[in-house]
């Protein structure tokens, strides 16, 4: 294919050609590679961010209903020489906070989860008789009062002095550092993944191609994979938003991701051969043009010397006349 003249598009504008303009796949196809994943990096970052500040926004949602449940129904407790202690006859707090099934358990008689409530819970944050222990969907983390104590000093640690931690600026700095991490985790996480789903449609994208009869180079067809998983990436960036903020599933969801960008690589490809077609269709009336204009020159010079020709012949007819005009006639009957 041709070379065509780059010039800068801004980011925007580029991606909603991306998703708007098939037009526009040819001349992302001449890009420089370098143009190509600046593009996709940058996305990736806008993903990361909104990610990030959603799941952040949701850490704060529940923390604070977990502050306002711990502070009006949990029983006072404390604390000391590594074991927990509950004032009052009731020993057992066990609270469901209702995202994602979040237990918060405080119970001073039992040192670790019981079956039902590792069943029930898909998160627990607890404290148990002689140890705390936390469990993230599959993954459990048990430490003993005793093995915190020995970088953290928490002997004399009561309800009151959780929750005033809980309301203190420090807060903010947590907020801050869980920000960023998550950023750096799912720009890093997702980057991986979609590079991958690049690969498999520029494999596609590439097979496509030759069955359509279209010359383009591995790197133009990976330009394009790029732009054409535009449209899914952002759907997928609401989806994930959507989710984390109210929990909504699409069940066959992973199966449009692809699909979408398969519509997208295929009809870019089919949109660069009518172009080729039509521009070969031009060419050929250009080139038929050109033949008929030269035709014609051709009979314009014929035609122009014609009447040279007719004006030579007859000089050379009147010349040949006045020689034979001129020359004299032979003496009859002369005799030496």
């Amino acid at each position: 294919m041709y070379k065509m003249e780059q010039k800068k598009i801004p980011f925007f504008k580029r991606l909603k050609n991306a998703i708007t303009n098939f037009d526009e796949y040819q001349k992302f196809s001449q890009e420089k590679l370098g143009t190509a994943i600046k593009y996709f990096l940058k996305l990736m970052l806008i993903f990361s961010i909104l990610i990030s500040g959603f799941l952040t926004a949701r850490m704060y949602k529940e923390i604070e209903t977990i502050k306002t449940s711990f502070a009006e129904e949990c029983p006072d407790f404390r604390i000391e020489n590594n074991t927990l202690l509950i004032e009052g006859e009731n020993k057992k707090y066990e609270k469901d906070i209702g995202y994602e099934t979040l237990g918060l358990i405080v119970d001073s008689e039992n040192t670790d989860l019981t079956e039902e409530q590792n069943g029930q819970y898909q998160r627990i944050i607890a404290f148990y008789k002689d140890r705390m222990v936390m469990k993230t969907m599959d993954t459990k983390t048990s430490m003993t009062y005793e093995d915190i104590s020995k970088n953290q000093n928490i002997n004399g640690l009561s309800k009151q002095q959780i929750l005033d931690y809980a309301n203190s600026n420090e807060m903010l700095v947590i907020y801050s550092i869980f920000f960023v991490v998550t950023i750096i985790f799912v720009f890093i996480a997702y980057s991986i993944q979609i590079l991958l789903d690049i690969f498999l449609l520029s494999i596609i994208g590439l097979i496509m191609s030759k069955l359509a009869a279209v010359k383009l180079k591995y790197k133009e067809v990976f330009n394009m994979s790029i732009y054409a998983l535009t449209l899914s990436i952002v759907l997928y960036l609401i989806y994930i938003c959507v989710n984390i903020s109210t929990g909504f599933t699409i069940k066959y969801f992973d199966l449009a991701y692809q699909i979408i960008s398969y519509i997208y690589i295929v009809t870019a490809i089919l949109m660069i051969k009518s172009d080729l077609i039509k521009q070969q269709i031009e060419v050929g009336k250009i080139i038929e043009e050109q033949k008929k204009v030269r035709e014609e020159k051709k009979q314009e010079d014929n035609e122009e010397e014609k009447p040279k020709e007719d004006k030579k012949e007859k000089k050379e007819k009147k010349e040949k006349k006045d020689k034979e005009e001129k020359e004299p006639e032979n003496p009859e009957g002369s005799q030496a």
